[in-house]
């Protein structure tokens, strides 16, 4: 006995698979032809000169400026934005979490019961707990922004039909740009 793929399972769901046994073997059916308005493959699984033609690029010249120009007010500089919050409601966030929620429900028992020492202790390590907390994310922030400052990522390009040696923000999509060890 062997173990086969129901076809039904699979017309049904195309990610669910089940193995069912079969007394015989199992039957190859033909994949059923493509409809005529099917899709072309996207960019990232086109062949090169597919994509080069799609993106409207020279290979031997690249971009000129103009075209750069006018792709970068399009999608923007080739970086990740940073997004800061307030430090004040950075702050305040210590105070939002499971572990705070606890804290914050022993002072209100603390308080219930009249155990005001209790209340003052546990208050103080919640204080505490946010202080530091902010205080080494802050931290740990600076040095994050410090290392972003100090690595500068260029990339090789070819614009106006010359190779060029720019930082990596200035890349726009359909930018010609070399790989390897001498880039």
């Amino acid at each position: 006995m062997t173990n086969a793929v129901k076809p039904a399972e699979t017309e049904r769901d195309p990610k669910k698979f089940t193995m069912a046994p079969t007394a015989t073997k199992p039957e190859l059916e033909a994949a059923p032809p493509k409809p005529a308005n099917a899709k072309p493959p996207g960019i990232a699984s086109a062949s090169v000169p597919d994509t080069l033609s799609a993106l409207h690029v020279n290979p031997d010249t690249g971009l000129t400026n103009a075209e750069v120009d006018a792709s970068r007010k399009e999608h923007g500089y080739n970086e990740v934005a940073v997004k800061k919050g307030h430090p004040v409601l950075n702050f305040l966030k210590k105070f939002w979490g499971i572990s705070a929620w606890m804290l914050e429900l022993i002072m209100i028992l603390s308080a219930v019961l009249r155990k005001f020492s209790d209340l003052a202790v546990v208050g103080g390590l919640l204080v505490i707990n946010a202080v530091l907390s902010f205080t080494q994310e802050r931290r740990a922030a600076g040095v994050v922004e410090a290392l972003r400052k100090r690595l500068q990522v260029s990339a090789r390009v070819r614009r106006d039909s010359n190779w060029q040696v720019i930082p990596a923000r200035e890349l726009v999509p359909a930018t010609s740009f070399a790989c390897g060890p001498e880039t």
